[in-house]
């Protein structure tokens, strides 16, 4: 892959991780936040035996933009305005939830 097919699939994997996590944030609020962010942990784990332009690209960008703290973080102040126990949950799953499927997309290479 040349360069500049690295740099344009980039871009472009960047902007529809994005947009993919923008809907789903909003359409399913903290608990779209938290399937992201896991599905994405095991895509991450899955893809970690692949080439390093593939890897890039993918995972880099596109699920690097799916899977940011910046969705987590306002989710998280959200929920503790309400419940600062729900906000220390919810941040627990979301870590150990993640931790976990990245192991089991790792075990799958």
């Amino acid at each position: 892959m040349t360069s500049l097919a690295v740099a344009v699939g980039f871009c472009i994997a960047a902007a529809a991780g994005t947009v993919l996590r923008w809907r789903v944030s909003n359409a399913l609020g903290p608990c779209g936040t938290l399937l992201i962010n896991i599905s994405g942990a095991f895509a991450l784990g899955l893809l970690a035996g692949t080439g390093d332009a593939t890897m890039t690209v993918i995972g880099t960008a596109g699920l690097g933009a799916l899977t940011t703290v910046s969705g987590l973080l306002p989710e998280s102040v959200r929920l503790a305005r309400a419940s600062p126990l729900l906000a220390l949950g919810y941040i627990s799953l979301t870590i150990t939830g993640a931790t976990a499927a990245a192991a089991a997309g790792l075990s799958l290479v």
